[in-house]
């Protein structure tokens, strides 16, 4: 398999598809949550977050404290403490005794209560303190009309509401991601599936199959909609899919390569790139008027378009220069700048919310930050095999794919690089991660 490591990695990978086929593990679904968290020694606040008490004698499986602990966790700037460190195991305010979290040094603790409604009607009721304080954040919350299967939901929010009251950011935990899964169903002919999930990876479900190769997955900005890259008979074309109906429609079918989608912040464009002119060049497709507009006209290779916060411009890889660097495109004036100069190339480019930060692939397949304003990189991965990166709503993790042991694998790695985590509910022959926005 050719990897995708600088600025020619997804045309190479659309015309290496769609020659030969890709060894590969069939992806499987796994039910219990998994992870394993590695690299950098400084971790986050020690927090407790307390296995939730099931009232009213039902016997409820849930996995609320260990979902929370895996969300924290991942995001770098907490440390879960193991519950047999516990000296006590609350499950209401006036059971909590800050001395027992003060002992095992926790700086943050999270308590709560399941309680059962109806047959299937479940409450969660939950309270986060502040064990330095000695005070609870905010009163007690309560999340209701919840089913069995929603409890990892209420898991999420949770994560959420804790994050934000110790870091003053919103949490990204609610949110899914896509991706791509390519299995064997019989010898050398592989059946690829364009999947939507969890952030964490859980809920897997297939929006669009095809019996040729899946590519570039983009979310709209009201998550409600994907653009990605599909095959037709004649070669790579470029698609979106409504994941509430799943009718998709073909948007970009011309002659040559047509691919890396990506769509505006307000979502009523589309930018892509396409060679049907010769080498390729990004165009804007208009959703409302039906229009593609030519942005670029270079004989070197301009791709992989992505928008900035604001929509009056973006990034987007060529080779004018030589080897793929970043470049970006003022959308008012026309005028295109060069944005990255360190190291021999860099690729696959996109700013987090704020349009502060930008993540990219950098030297040869590692995963870098940049700063918008110093041009300071701040390596993420060491791998030579790392592609896809794309930041958390909330611009604090990047979501990307590597391989661990000859085998591809979803990592989530904390902006400052001081966290990776591998989401092991995702297995199998994964990779074109993609991040959503909020719901």
């Amino acid at each position: 398999m050719m990897r995708k490591v600088a600025l020619f990695n997804r045309l190479s990978s659309v015309v290496l598809f769609f020659l030969i086929a890709i060894q590969s593990v069939s992806a499987q679904e796994q039910e219990k949550l998994r992870g394993t968290i590695d690299g950098g020694v400084v971790r986050g606040k020690p927090i407790a977050i307390v296995p939730f008490k099931v009232l009213d004698g039902s016997d409820v499986e849930h996995q609320i404290h260990e979902v929370v602990s895996f969300d924290l966790d991942a995001s770098g700037k907490f440390e879960s403490i193991p519950t047999k460190d516990f000296l006590s195991q609350p499950s209401k305010d006036e059971e909590v005794r800050y001395k027992d979290w003060r002992f095992i040094n926790a700086e943050i603790l999270v308590i709560g209560e399941i309680w059962t409604i109806g047959s299937d009607e479940y409450e969660v009721q939950f309270r986060i303190y502040d064990v330095i304080r000695q005070q609870q954040i905010g009163s007690g919350k309560r999340i209701s009309g919840l089913s069995k299967s929603d409890l990892r939901t209420a898991a999420h929010v949770i994560s959420d509401n804790v994050y934000e009251a110790f870091t003053g950011r919103a949490g990204a935990f609610q949110s899914r991601m896509a991706y791509v899964s390519r299995s064997e169903v019989e010898y050398q002919r592989y059946r690829y599936r364009l999947m939507v999930a969890d952030w964490d990876g859980y809920g897997a479900r297939e929006v669009y199959a095809s019996w040729k190769p899946l590519l570039s997955p983009d979310w709209s900005p009201d998550s409600q909609n994907l653009a990605f890259v599909g095959f037709n008979g004649k070669g790579p074309v470029v698609k979106t899919i409504n994941l509430a109906t799943l009718e998709n429609e073909t948007i970009a079918e011309f002659k040559g390569v047509n691919s890396a989608p990506a769509w505006s912040p307000d979502g009523s464009k589309i930018a892509y790139s396409t060679s049907r002119h010769g080498s390729p060049d990004v165009y804007i497709y208009d959703l409302l008027t039906r229009e593609h507009t030519r942005i670029s006209a270079h004989y070197g290779i301009d791709t992989e378009p992505s928008w900035s916060p604001r929509g009056d411009s973006f990034l987007f890889t060529s080779s004018r220069t030589g080897k793929p660097q970043i470049y970006s495109y003022n959308i008012a004036d026309q005028s295109i700048s060069r944005m990255t100069f360190e190291g021999n190339e860099s690729a696959n480019a996109s700013y987090d919310f704020s349009g502060g930060q930008i993540v990219m692939v950098h030297d040869g397949g590692k995963i870098a930050i940049m700063d918008g304003e110093s041009s300071r990189i701040t390596m993420l991965s060491n791998s030579k095999f790392d592609e896809s990166p794309s930041f958390s709503p909330n611009g604090d993790m990047v979501l990307y794919k590597t391989e661990q042991q000859y085998e591809a694998a979803l990592m989530v790695a904390s902006s400052d690089g001081r966290v990776r985590t591998r989401l092991s509910l995702v297995s199998g022959d994964v990779r074109e991660p993609a991040w959503s926005p909020l719901r």
